[in-house]
């Protein structure tokens, strides 16, 4: 079978990555055409998650910085993403949470999206992102998100078949696009995230990439409130000039910086407990977590309702402020969830081969309509 897989771009080994990198393993014998916008991976992140194919990229792969400013090239993305023209394939698969859909193809060719979210910036999200935009308040930003949401609508109808990775995605595609999808949860390595039984150290754990919407910020002014509670944070981004500067003369909050999957596994196993305050659409770090046996203090939010069981495997708080996740951190306090192994059998319900089997069923399925 010939295929074609298109992504929105490669750049840091995240959950969109990891989805990808599954994909790509059902396929690997296939012959497989991979386009993405740019692809700055590292020979590792190649070589485990593109199997060593090459990726037939953008003007975007030869600008200097690309990892750290593309959100800059938004405007422009639609309009590179169609330059792509897919033919003589007998499959498209895109992964999508911004402009992947947007190529052109041989009408002919079925497509199947796996959406992560519809565009958030100009969505669900969009009061969030306006706030953190020097122009989000302007006209001309309006405009542009009005024009984008167009654009979005229109591709949807590039799509063949959509599939949600979560029920919270399946119902925003529903109401962005008018469209009807079938929900897969993404995989997860829970064989590589292992149980740990043995008694937790006193600290807790924020893992995340420094950006503004995954709220890390609102984490450490939790744990500057509470200075008899440890907080160790695992990550990095744009952000980490601002957080660097609120960490100042807080003893309890610990700053490690980015670490690879081997030790970030061991902080995991060893934590308290895991916060998330971002809106997540899924979550993939979240169940991870879960699968080392540790419990998550969560938003109640998007995926975290379909990924975490309130009471069991963690606890739920309702308000993405300080005081909510105060708020968790006492109720951890006083009420510790320590059945470890219970926790991780919530996550083995999101396992890499039950993604693998369900989603090369529903391919299978839909080459076998095409055939008709």
């Amino acid at each position: 079978m010939k295929l074609a897989f298109v992504q929105d771009w490669f750049n840091a080994n995240g959950g969109a990555e990891k989805v990808a990198g599954s994909i790509l393993d059902i396929y690997k014998n296939e012959d497989v055409a991979i386009y993405a916008l740019f692809d700055r991976f590292s020979e590792k992140d190649k070589k485990e998650i593109l199997h060593g194919k090459r990726v037939k990229t953008s003007v975007l792969q030869y600008v200097p910085d690309i990892t750290r400013i593309y959100r800059y090239f938004l405007p422009v993305m639609p309009w590179l993403m169609r330059r792509f023209y897919i033919r003589n394939e007998d499959l498209i698969i895109s992964t999508s949470h911004a402009v992947a859909k947007g190529f052109r193809k041989d009408p002919q060719i079925p497509h199947v999206c796996y959406c992560h979210t519809p565009l958030r910036p100009i969505w669900d999200m969009y009061d969030d992102y306006a706030a953190t935009h020097s122009m989000g308040s302007s006209p001309f930003y309006k405009a542009f998100v009005q024009w984008l949401r167009k654009w979005d609508v229109a591709t949807s109808k590039n799509v063949d078949h959509f599939i949600a990775n979560s029920k919270h995605i399946q119902q925003r595609i529903k109401n962005s696009y008018g469209r009807d999808s079938v929900v897969i949860y993404p995989p997860v390595r829970v064989d590589r995230f292992a149980l740990n039984e043995a008694q937790r150290k006193d600290y807790y754990l924020c893992v995340s990439r420094f950006v503004p919407y995954k709220k890390v910020d609102l984490v450490i002014k939790a744990f500057q409130q509470m200075p008899d509670k440890r907080l160790v944070l695992i990550g990095a981004g744009w952000g980490t000039n601002e957080f660097k500067e609120m960490l100042r003369n807080h003893t309890n909050i610990e700053w490690l910086g980015y670490k690879g999957d081997e030790e970030l596994i061991k902080y995991m196993q060893e934590a308290k407990a895991c916060i998330f305050a971002a809106k997540e659409d899924f979550g993939i770090m979240c169940v991870e977590a879960q699968a080392c046996g540790t419990p998550v203090l969560v938003l109640d939010y998007g995926g975290y309702k379909e990924t975490v069981v309130d009471g069991v495997s963690g606890y739920l708080f309702s308000e993405q402020t300080e005081e909510g996740i105060m708020g968790a951190v006492n109720k951890m306090e006083s009420y510790p969830l320590s059945n470890h192994r219970k926790i991780r059998e919530n996550a083995l319900r999101f396992s890499e081969q039950r993604f693998q089997t369900e989603f090369s069923d529903f391919v299978a399925g839909v080459m076998n309509i095409n055939k008709r």
